[in-house]
């Protein structure tokens, strides 16, 4: 009885952690945009497609704002100045990607920076919709700016590649088999008492 009153316990907060993070998703992200127009500075625009391509882990019911944990750039063919970061609404199910600077969903381009912005609409409801790229760089001049209009690209969201399972230490069944014939042999002690 002693072995249970301390079991119960364990039991009910490993199942209220495994449903406190039952909205955590982690997916990987690769797009392309293409057809982007001037908004500031040289025409045509120095880099089109820009692609790229990310892995994010996040609480699907939770809004972020300026998110730089939990998002890794796996790559991209524009220069990123500063750490990645994201937004993400959750009623709305759009995600907002980009360098940390201005924020996810702002760049700063007179002067310019090396930074980009990507909008994602439907992101998890296994439809994701492309909806806008925007980029400036450095390299190009101190004023540019360029973006895509009406969804000039697109977006592939999915599961990351499985992972290979962590083998167990063989000492792990041991383990439970000493614990099992020590609570088998509790019982059998108070019965026979």
């Amino acid at each position: 009885m002693g072995l249970l009153k301390l079991i119960a316990p364990a039991v009910v907060l490993l199942l209220a952690a495994s449903q406190a993070q039952a909205a955590i998703v982690t997916k990987v992200v690769n797009f392309s945009a293409n057809s982007f127009v001037v908004g500031s500075g040289v025409d045509p625009a120095p880099v089109d497609p820009v692609i790229g391509a990310f892995t994010i882990t996040l609480d699907s019911a939770l809004d972020v704002a300026n998110q730089t944990a939990g998002i890794a750039l796996n790559s991209l063919n524009i220069a990123l100045g500063s750490a990645l970061s994201y937004n993400y609404d959750s009623v709305a199910d759009r995600l907002e990607v980009g360098g940390i600077v201005g924020g996810a969903n702002v760049i700063f381009f007179s002067p310019s920076t090396n930074d980009f912005w990507l909008f994602i609409n439907d992101f998890l409801s296994g439809s994701p919709i492309f909806d806008q790229v925007g980029y400036t760089q450095t390299s190009v001049s101190s004023n540019n700016l360029f973006f895509t209009l009406n969804g000039t690209g697109g977006v592939t969201v999915e599961d990351p590649p499985p992972t290979s399972a962590v083998p167990l230490p063989a000492s792990a069944p041991l383990l439970a088999a000493v614990l099992g014939l020590g609570a088998i042999g509790s019982r059998l002690r108070r019965r026979s008492a």
